[in-house]
């Protein structure tokens, strides 16, 4: 059977991007693009040439973390000047002082601007951890933590400009230069960065989906047969529950009874964490 592909936009969450690009074993999806991206928004767009049917869309439905179902069509002329377009951009690490990478990213942002060479910026990035949302409720002061502290992300095209540009960035932001591989500036590749951002991505989710709660961690029964039991995190799941059909989460708590340790699995409302 012969099948007519075409060039769709494809939008989804980052941490379901590399399931999109593993589509590419299957009769209808001839090619996944992906120009770049970075954790920003949470959502990312997939440039797939595909075959678009009835089984190709029940495939595609199957992914956890597709935004919609309704696929833009791309006409191959854009695909081909956005891929000549990002040919010209690598990624880059700029090592700077530690607690300096938002000063950095500042000024590149503003002067860069301001001397007319933006477009050879795609993008300026410093990935970070945000705090979950038991943290957020928590007393205590809920912060960002940076991923890869004292470095900043430049997807950069590096012409002479940009290298004069960040060659004259003021000493009292401390910026130490490109990382680099001998001599030679270290291209980092996109693979290793969708790699990273699907793993911030996914640790973020992660993190708010347990509610804070880690595996390991001690907590109390709230209610139930075994109420005011302690025990030790054993897993957090995400299950499909069958009579309202919506995902919820699942801890497995270890717990002692009669002196023979016990596996048994509680909603997130039915425990709370012991303070030590």
């Amino acid at each position: 059977m012969t099948y007519e592909y075409k060039w769709y936009i494809i939008r989804a969450n980052y941490s379901c991007e590399h399931d999109i690009r593993a589509l590419v074993n299957c009769e209808y999806f001839k090619e996944i693009f992906v120009p770049y991206k970075t954790v920003r928004s949470g959502v990312c767009e997939i440039y797939a040439y595909m075959y678009l049917c009835d089984a190709s869309k029940s495939i595609l439905s199957k992914i956890h973390g597709l935004c919609d179902d309704g696929f833009e069509i791309i006409p191959d002329d854009e695909v081909d000047a956005k891929r000549k377009e990002f040919a010209k951009y690598e990624w880059y690490l700029l090592r700077v002082a530690s607690n300096y990478e938002e000063k950095v990213r500042q000024y590149m942002l503003e002067n860069s601007a301001r001397l007319g060479i933006s477009d050879y910026f795609k993008e300026i990035y410093i990935p970070y951890e945000e705090p979950g949302e038991m943290e957020l409720r928590s007393k205590k002061t809920a912060i960002r933590k940076k991923h890869c502290p004292g470095y900043v992300f430049l997807y950069v095209n590096l012409c002479d400009a940009v290298l004069n540009f960040i060659n004259n960035i003021p000493k009292s932001l401390k910026v130490y230069g490109f990382l680099k591989d001998g001599n030679m500036l270290k291209a980092i590749s996109n693979d290793d960065i969708n790699a990273m951002c699907s793993r911030i991505y996914t640790e973020q989710e992660t993190k708010n989906l347990s509610y804070g709660f880690e595996r390991g961690e001690k907590v109390k029964i709230t209610e139930g047969t075994f109420q005011n039991f302690t025990g030790i995190v054993d897993a957090i799941d995400e299950v499909n529950d069958e009579k309202s059909n919506e995902r919820k989460e699942i801890v497995s708590v270890k717990i002692s009874i009669f002196g023979k340790p016990t596996v048994l699995k509680f909603n997130l409302a039915q425990i709370e964490k012991v303070e030590e």
